[in-house]
């Protein structure tokens, strides 16, 4: 018979899925049918894990080579590859289930498994499953990810909590297994996104940093060395997908500015902005409007980050005082660009080269804050006397620290289907395809919605959209305006394309009498407002 530990293990996590189908209300009562498509980032990311869940088993030499920006490799690089979340979709997909539900489910699952996994955690150190709870509600359910459902990179921080476990371990007992895992966590994380590479890795730093009179004390050396192997782990399993963010630097020059960093970086403000529908409508909004990230932790969390490091025996806890370190510190590397001198450091500063938004830097502030928190809770609950007194504290706290974060419920885009007409596409061979209207640079995200449709054939297209638009595409746009007009057309086949999808609704009725009776186009389907032309040689 499962131990009450695994039950309490079990139930925990019952009441995680639970909060996160609370939280995005109405998102589970039609997953498949809901959706952020009205985000051209929720549609990018939709695609990425679709894409990953097709390529993974079946090429995964050439993962990052997806089928957009053709003929440029590694464009699954241009942004966040999110490789776990891929993983997690590859079910659902598998069992017919369309990139939206896949999607759907894999948010629901990052907010259920990062609570659960902070709630681990902090029973752990604290032994006081109250705290669990609560910090596990205020790393899951945040001003942060509350305000970016389309970022699907931001839902997945589960594997900080195996990390700050694997390295409060590593260096206590100094044993290899610690260092294994650490390295394991770490890569787990940074596959799920670059950014939480890049903030997991700044975590990591200044944590060990806080604690390192306490693993300086004992053999120097093997504890340099077990870091090493740590280090070595991490670099192992992201081998290949480093390797492939080094070619798309190497390809695209892609790179970030001293300017990147200052307009992005974060501020005082961001820490008193909020989505949380009583704290927005009180007072927040102006912040909000001003912040370039949400991360207020709320005042419950506030009041019992102060209990912690008021209780004796919380400050004392060493591994308090690293997450709290760690938070301070992340806090600083986000404002950093904001610095007079920073100009002059930004060659010399890891990591910044990698990412655009400082700010969001505060996600791990908060999730530090959490653990702080979870510390304060267990603190106080071992205060409260026994009797109804306790239950009506834990429950109070557990309250307000959801209610201040509470959102829901949220607007959703209805979703379909995928239009039946690109199976077409899927059963031609060595096609390649482009879809017009072929939007504006200024407006490429406005190629999102043909990416989830390429799912439905995964045949290379001109079109895309990322975090990073290539040098041609601007060039390929100006040479495309006046579709289908001769030059069109010649660009089409200078580029290798066979098969152009053109969108009815959005050309006039002359421009589309006009491609009916091109000699260089070959009517394949017409159906749902679309029409699929094969170019002719």
């Amino acid at each position: 018979m499962p131990t009450s530990a695994a039950l309490n293990r079990s139930a925990a996590f019952a009441v995680f899925v639970l909060l996160a189908v609370v939280h995005t209300w109405p998102l589970a009562t039609n997953p498949a049918h809901l959706s952020r498509n009205d985000n051209g980032d929720a549609l990018l990311n939709t695609w990425a894990i679709a894409w990953v869940a097709h390529q993974l088993p079946r090429d995964p030499a050439h993962l990052f080579d997806a089928n957009i920006f053709y003929p440029d490799r590694y464009a699954l690089g241009y942004s966040e590859a999110m490789v776990v979340q891929g993983a997690l979709a590859a079910p659902v997909i598998a069992a017919g289930g369309s990139p939206v539900l896949a999607y759907n489910v894999v948010l629901l699952a990052g907010f259920a498994l990062t609570g659960w996994a902070f709630w681990l955690l902090v029973v752990r150190w604290t032994g006081s499953v109250p705290a669990g709870y609560v910090a596990g509600c205020l790393a899951a359910f945040n001003a942060h990810v509350l305000l970016r459902l389309p970022h699907l990179q931001a839902q997945h921080v589960e594997f900080v909590a195996l990390a700050l476990f694997a390295l409060d371990a590593l260096l206590a007992s100094s044993r290899l297994r610690h260092a294994v895992l650490l390295g394991a966590a770490f890569a787990l994380q940074a596959l799920t996104s670059v950014y939480l590479l890049v903030f997991a890795a700044w975590m990591l730093i200044f944590a060990a940093g806080a604690r390192a009179a306490e693993w300086l004390r004992r053999d120097r050396v093997r504890s340099a060395a077990l870091l090493g192997v740590a280090a070595v782990t991490a670099l192992v399993v992201l081998a290949p997908y480093l390797i492939a963010y080094g070619h798309v630097h190497q390809q695209a020059g892609f790179d970030r500015t001293v300017e990147d960093a200052q307009t992005y970086a974060g501020s005082w403000v961001d820490y008193l902005a909020t989505g949380g529908r009583f704290h927005y409508s009180l007072w927040s909004a102006p912040f909000v409007a001003r912040a370039m990230s949400n991360n207020f932790p709320g005042v419950a969390a506030l009041a019992l980050l102060a209990l912690a490091c008021a209780w004796p025996e919380t400050r004392r806890d060493h591994r308090l005082r690293m997450c709290l370190a760690a938070g301070a510190g992340c806090a600083a590397i986000s404002m950093l660009p904001n610095a007079p001198f920073y100009p002059m450091l930004h060659p010399y500063v890891p990591f910044f080269h990698a990412v655009r938004v400082e700010a969001h830097l505060g996600q791990i502030v908060l999730l530090m804050i959490a653990v702080a928190a979870g510390f304060g809770m267990a603190g106080l609950v071992r205060r409260v006397p026994g009797g109804r007194a306790r239950p009506a504290v834990v429950a109070a706290a557990l309250v307000l620290v959801n209610v201040e974060a509470l959102r829901a419920p949220l607007g959703y885009e209805p979703f379909s289907h995928i239009p039946r007409i690109y199976g077409v596409l899927a059963r031609e061979p060595r096609a390649v395809v482009v879809e017009m209207p072929f939007f504006a640079p200024q407006v490429f995200h406005s190629n999102a919605p043909y990416m989830l449709d390429s799912t439905r054939h995964w045949q290379p297209m001109l079109n895309g959209y990322s975090g990073f638009r290539p040098e041609w595409y601007d060039a390929m746009f100006e040479r495309l305006q006046h579709f289908p007009d001769p030059e069109s057309l010649a660009a089409l086949a200078d580029r290798g394309v066979t098969h152009v999808v053109v969108h009815r609704d959005r050309y006039a009725e002359d421009d589309l009498e006009a491609v009916k009776h091109l000699d260089g186009l070959h009517l394949v389907a017409d159906e749902e407002n679309i029409q699929i032309y094969r170019l002719r040689p």
